[in-house]
């Protein structure tokens, strides 16, 4: 079954949170990126990891809510990158678990659950074309 073209407008509301939630969490990391260590209880080596790739996420992102009209070839891009970047924080999750401190896991489990959760809902807006949206 062919998708139709999908609700631009709510792709964009979709593509704003992106770029609200990635700016906002690498913005923060990089500005206190050895308080968010502490007490996250994670390595600061981490966080700077985690606030500039999910930054780019937000550039990236804030790239396409802005697009007119939107590529859909670039949107898969950030949807693949989402569905990497969930695995990745999965790994995260798994080898840092024992060192974290309870709002360490719980950011690391939050990034699991909104990045992903961003994926699906970009992602559902992508028609079987790779330049459709």
């Amino acid at each position: 079954m062919r998708r139709a073209l999908n609700d631009i407008p709510r792709l964009r509301k979709i593509l704003w949170a992106d770029v609200f939630l990635g700016g906002a969490t690498g913005i923060a990391g990089l500005a206190l990126y050895g308080w968010w260590s502490a007490f996250l209880g994670l390595p600061v080596k981490l966080v700077l990891i985690i606030a500039a790739v999910t930054g780019l996420y937000a550039l990236l992102a804030l790239s396409l809510a802005i697009m007119k009209p939107i590529q859909g070839r670039k949107v898969r891009w950030l949807v693949i990158a989402n569905w990497i970047w969930t695995a990745v924080s999965v790994g995260l999750l798994l080898y840092y678990f024992s060192g974290a401190t309870v709002f360490g896991k719980l950011f690391l489990v939050l990034q699991i659950v909104v990045v992903g959760g961003l994926a699906w809902l970009e992602g559902r807006h992508l028609g079987k074309n790779p330049n459709e949206v």
